[in-house]
């Protein structure tokens, strides 16, 4: 054989996909392969509108969708920044009543955010650009508070996400983004915008508008971007944030960061003695903020004034997802107290049965949970929210009929308004209830379902099951999960003795 010319097949080398050479390849890129779960969060959130009276029932069901998402929230919502009473708040539906609307939306698109951020490359540009985000988004967010915007919250979201396209470019960018770097360092005498333009043949600014008209990121944030700071005072606080955040990168004293705080002090017509103090305060602020958001790096590169100490977080925001959830009986009696404590804030029937679920989803640790309201002609049942893994699937296809001529076990529960724990040991009576369609919906799983009531009458069902891990059920959980549904019961009943 030797002496053959024999061919072989080289191996195959997996390369990484060639930088986007346009500012649409660039949007394309950052939501399809790059920032794919933050795109989706930012959407699912601008779509909940606090006009509507359900806003913050729809705000605490997006969050619940993500058990990652939930335990960081909570994890921000108890630390001293938002929640310097020390009071345990244990549920995201309280975490909405307390905090506020716009204040948990805030926290979930910094939550999101950062952890779409970090996981792109780590070049020290990201820890740079993400340490004056959240630096100029505090400070913004303070200018707002001290001139009664109706929602500091959003100053704060569209301040922190100013340079989203710069910190994007900078976590994704593969060879573009070394000359880039190179340019910037050899050409330091020349204005940033023009050398991404030669590079790139944009400026990251526009990366940042294209972006946020696709994710859909609020009005806010484009008319800061295009520049309209002079007749909109809400952009200005985004834009003296951003002023501020930059020069006092070159010290506390620096002649820059004088003229801003004069100039800050003129707007908010306060003493210059007092607004100094008061932005200095506030990176100490952004200092924390960044820590508990897990951004330790950048919290670092926050400057803070001479005689100025951030408290050091516990620990970043941990990266782990708990798939399947464990009964905590500590936790289910947290989330009963607090529901008590939600009926003095007359919370909306939604809200109370979103906490319900909640404790069922996480108290009591099921994989799924809904509930499912009669239609008003009581012809079907159809799910109306749904938590736990491919809740949406069950959401939908919870449409069920109550036909007399058609009995299920679904129906059953509403006529003979009793819970049923649907296992092995069930009788066959109520097994021969279990038609195709429960089947399609329970995928065969041993259940819990119990009646939604009002003055002893039937709304809707409480259903539950642990089908996707595929775990028992046993008497405990059905004790758990049939007390939470009295609480929610009693709860509805009461707020509809208050409305009449």
């Amino acid at each position: 054989m030797s002496g053959e010319n024999i061919s072989k097949t080289p191996p195959t080398i997996r390369r990484k996909p060639a930088d986007p050479k346009s500012l649409t390849g660039w949007i394309s890129r950052l939501g399809e392969s790059g920032m794919p779960v933050f795109a989706h969060t930012a959407g699912d959130i601008s779509r909940v509108s606090d006009s509507k009276e359900s806003s913050a029932a729809e705000l605490a069901r997006v969050v619940l969708q993500d058990a990652a998402m939930t335990a960081k929230l909570l994890r921000v919502a108890n630390s001293p920044i938002f929640n310097p009473v020390g009071k345990t708040i244990s549920t995201v539906s309280r975490a909405v009543v307390v905090l506020g609307f716009q204040e948990v939306r805030s926290i979930c698109l910094s939550i999101a955010i950062v952890e779409s951020i970090l996981k792109g490359q780590q070049k020290q540009h990201v820890i740079e650009e993400m340490a004056r985000a959240f630096h100029a988004a505090v400070q913004a967010r303070s200018f707002a508070r001290k001139r009664k915007d109706d929602s500091p919250e959003e100053v704060f979201i569209a301040t922190l996400l100013y340079r989203l396209g710069d910190m994007a470019f900078w976590a994704f960018a593969g060879e573009a983004g070394e000359v880039l770097d190179q340019e910037l360092k050899q050409r330091s005498g020349e204005t940033t915008d023009k050398v991404q333009c030669d590079v790139l043949g944009f400026p990251l600014r526009e990366l940042t508008l294209g972006l946020s008209r696709e994710w859909k990121l609020g009005a806010l944030l484009e008319e800061s971007l295009q520049g309209k700071s002079d007749r909109n005072p809400r952009a200005g606080n985004v834009d003296l944030g951003y002023q501020l955040a930059e020069a006092a990168e070159k010290g506390w004293k620096d002649p820059d960061v004088t003229r801003l705080v004069e100039r800050i002090a003129e707007n908010l017509y306060l003493p210059v003695d007092d607004v100094r103090t008061l932005v200095q305060e506030n990176a100490r602020e952004a200092a924390e903020t960044a820590a508990f958001y897990g951004a330790d790096q950048a919290s670092q590169l926050i400057p803070l004034a001479e005689g100025k100490k951030a408290l050091a977080a516990e620990s970043g925001l941990a990266d782990s997802t708990i798939q399947f959830l464990d009964p905590d009986p500590s936790l289910q009696l947290k989330i009963l107290r607090e529901l008590s404590s939600l009926m003095e804030s007359q919370p909306d029937f939604n809200m109370v049965l979103e906490m319900v679920l909640e404790g069922m989803y996480r108290g009591i640790g099921m994989d799924r949970t809904l509930f499912a309201l009669c239609t008003p002609d009581k012809r079907f049942i159809a799910g109306r929210y749904a938590l736990g893994l491919e809740n949406e699937r069950l959401r939908r296809q919870f449409q069920v009929e109550m036909l007399a001529e058609k009995p299920n076990l679904f129906a059953h529960v509403v006529e003979q308004r009793t819970p049923v724990w649907m296992g092995e040991d069930t009788g066959l009576p109520l097994k021969k209830l279990v038609t195709e369609d429960v089947r399609a919906i329970t995928l065969g799983a041993d259940f819990f379902v119990t009646p939604i009531e009002i003055h002893n009458k039937v709304i809707g069902i409480f259903y539950a099951d642990r089908q996707p891990s595929g775990r028992t059920l046993d008497e405990e959980s059905f004790a758990s999960f049939r007390h939470f549904a009295q609480q929610g019961n009693q709860a509805l009943a009461f707020l509809s003795s208050g409305r009449k």
